[in-house]
């Protein structure tokens, strides 16, 4: 028989501040001869809590049923069964922690601690493939913030509001300080979320170290005695508590868990509002939607020089920066447009298989240089699981380390940075530089198109045409963005482009085999010919007289110019500018005529030059000609 055995640990801190047990073990033991299981199974929880020895888990070892680790919610699954040797009968449940959740990193090193919860026997129901049993257990204010103590990880959770209306006030800044006899101590600062609430996690030693430390402690009181300051996150204080009230009844000598409820006399009026999130440019192009000020014209190429979008092109635009009071993250979709239109195809997640990694700003932070505090940074990046950790420097035990990358999440959502302690000790502020993601065009359209079968029309040759199956799409495709809260999913923002051309071609086809031709690739064709280096009974290497007609095939669905002209002694024919239809220039049979008749005796070379209409983002693209050439003998006197 299966047992699917599943639930959820949290630990609760005050009333209204639960936290889950996040990335614990939970270990479940077989019962033992010994125990009186019923009378174990039937006394509440809050009875049979207590913390294990060393000596208590080496006992229960050989009884160990299963283990599983909690997710970063809490919750944890067991498969049980005849493999376990287990029949649905009850067991000791235990949780084994190496730390405990949002705990600041210090220099000090704490033990594990594994602490037993209680004998459960799980109610079990049938379900498809076998019995399923859920539990679900939220350890007391007691137990947990004992359990905090053990790994020295104090906290402060805390709410503010209005004193007249209770409304809660968001995004304000909230410090705490503990009075000390030398120096009072910053234990660390939180901003407001929607619900006007805040946390700040600190440590033992934040409160018992002093300048004098560690040779003299004059913190001989046992917890913290609490002060707080609320300020704008411009810094115009909106209520200081004076250092007095850490010493009242209920702010003196705190314990490991510390909730508090703080109220305003009237409203921020300076409040810096969070940036609306906005998709605003593909590179240097702008995408506003009032078609007089966007940079796009209507077939998605851009208004000026006309090109459409190749390779990884960046979508830029606008985020809130590590102090927005209500965490935000966002995505982009895409839909294509139909051929023939009206009409749009299916709208897909741009996921992270779609976005290379992208650097979207900055972490700003104050680190110790051995001397004094300075400003340092590091970049932020999204999608790049590589990217070093920034390491921030401490002036007392070891430097922070905090990650500087956003992953690309299920359905394409990436969560903004929210980093905002930019104090000395803090862990510093991230600050946008205006690129969302980069975007993999290929992933969108990736054509490739092979001329060289030897299947009527083709294989091609240079006059050809290019035959309509071997003609690029044109692709376009509309692109969303959207932005909404982390925690309530209410948007936040969203728009879009409606229109963008994307191309990326490879074409494959055979330049003039009579000299130095064979197969080439190219994102365009570009194959040149001399009529009469083909002709019948020509060689390939004869010597011209008066005229040449050049044969020559360009296409590329973004074509900008084709050129023919003469590479030589001059005086040389004037240049061809071909005309371009549909993409496609062509010198057809019996071929572009040329007078070469006033060229000395000497070696020449044609040149087909062709230029892309193609854009990455930031102008033209480098280098956007593609070349073909054949070289030609001018004999005495016209032979």
């Amino acid at each position: 028989m299966n047992y699917t055995f599943k639930g959820k640990l949290q630990g609760l801190i005050c009333s209204e501040c639960l936290e889950p047990l996040s990335n614990v073990k939970v270990r479940l033991y077989k019962t033992r001869k010994e125990q009186n299981v019923i009378a174990m199974a039937s006394v509440n929880a809050k009875e049979t809590f207590s913390v294990l020895t060393d000596e208590d888990v080496k006992n229960k070892k050989k009884f160990l049923l299963a283990e599983a680790e909690t997710d970063a919610k809490g919750n944890f699954l067991f498969q049980l069964g005849d493999r376990d040797d287990y029949n649905g009968e009850a067991f000791e449940v235990d949780v084994y922690c190496e730390t405990v959740p949002k705990r600041k990193p210090t220099k000090l090193k704490y033990p594990p601690v594994q602490f037993t919860i209680t004998t459960l026997q799980p109610k079990w129901r049938d379900a498809e493939k076998g019995l399923v049993a859920a539990w679900d257990y939220t350890l007391s204010h007691r137990y947990w913030c004992g359990i905090r103590a053990r790994f020295g990880a104090w906290v402060i959770c805390g709410k503010i509001t209005i004193c007249q209306t209770n409304l809660p006030v968001q995004g304000v800044r909230v410090r705490a300080f503990d009075v000390d006899w030398i120096q009072d101590d910053d234990l660390g600062m939180d901003i407001t979320d929607a619900a006007g609430k805040f946390r700040i996690d600190y440590t033992t030693q934040d409160f018992k170290q002093t300048p004098l430390s560690p040779w003299i402690n004059w913190e001989m009181i046992g917890g913290p005695d609490l002060y707080f300051k609320v300020e704008t996150p411009l810094g115009t204080p909106l209520l200081i508590e004076p250092r007095s009230r850490g010493r009242d009844p209920g702010r003196e000598n705190v314990g490991p868990c510390f909730c508090v409820k703080l109220c305003l006399e009237k409203p921020p009026t300076d409040q810096k509002p969070d940036p609306i999130p906005l998709f605003t440019h593909v590179g240097s192009y702008d995408v506003h939607s009032n078609p007089a000020l966007s940079d796009f014209d209507t077939d998605g190429t851009t208004k000026t020089g006309g090109y459409a979008f190749t390779d990884t092109i960046p979508l830029r635009g606008i985020l809130p920066d590590g102090y927005a009071a209500d965490p935000v993250e966002y995505r982009f979709r895409c839909a294509k447009h139909l051929v023939p239109g009206p009409g749009l195809g299916p709208v897909h997640d741009i996921d992270g298989s779609m976005i290379p990694a992208t650097r979207i700003g900055m972490l700003e932070f104050w680190g110790w240089n051995g001397v004094a505090w300075e400003t340092m940074y590091a970049n932020y990046y999204v999608n790049h699981p590589g990217a070093p950790m920034a390491t921030i420097p401490q002036k007392i035990g070891p430097a922070l380390t905090v990650s500087v990358n956003k992953p690309v999440g299920p359905d394409g959502w990436i969560q903004v940075p929210t980093e905002h302690d930019l104090t000395q000790g803090g862990v510093g502020l991230f600050i946008p530089n205006s690129w969302l993601a980069k975007l993999n065009t290929k992933k969108l359209s990736d054509e490739s198109f092979d001329l060289t079968v030897a299947a009527p029309p083709l294989p091609l040759k240079a006059g050809d045409t290019v035959p309509a199956p071997q003609r690029s799409e044109a692709p376009t495709f509309r692109i969303y963005f959207q932005a909404r809260s982390v925690a309530t999913h209410a948007p936040k923002g969203a728009n879009q482009l409606d229109k963008i051309a994307i191309s990326n071609t490879s074409y494959k086809y055979v330049r003039h085999p009579g000299w130095a031709g064979g197969p080439v690739t190219t994102r365009a064709v570009v194959s040149l010919e001399i009529a009469e280096m083909i002709a019948p009974g020509a060689t390939g290497c004869d010597t011209l007289s008066k005229e040449l007609h050049a044969l020559f095939t360009v296409y590329h669905p973004y074509l900008g110019e084709a050129r023919v002209y003469f590479e030589g002694n001059p005086p040389l024919p004037p240049a061809h500018i071909a005309t371009i239809i549909g993409g496609e220039a062509l010198g057809s049979a019996p071929g572009q005529l040329f007078d070469i008749s006033l060229l000395s005796p000497c070696a020449y070379i044609l040149w087909l030059r062709a230029t892309l209409n193609l854009t990455s983002g930031w102008g033209q693209i480098p280098n956007p000609w593609i070349w073909d050439k054949i070289a030609f003998c001018v004999g005495k006197n016209g032979s």
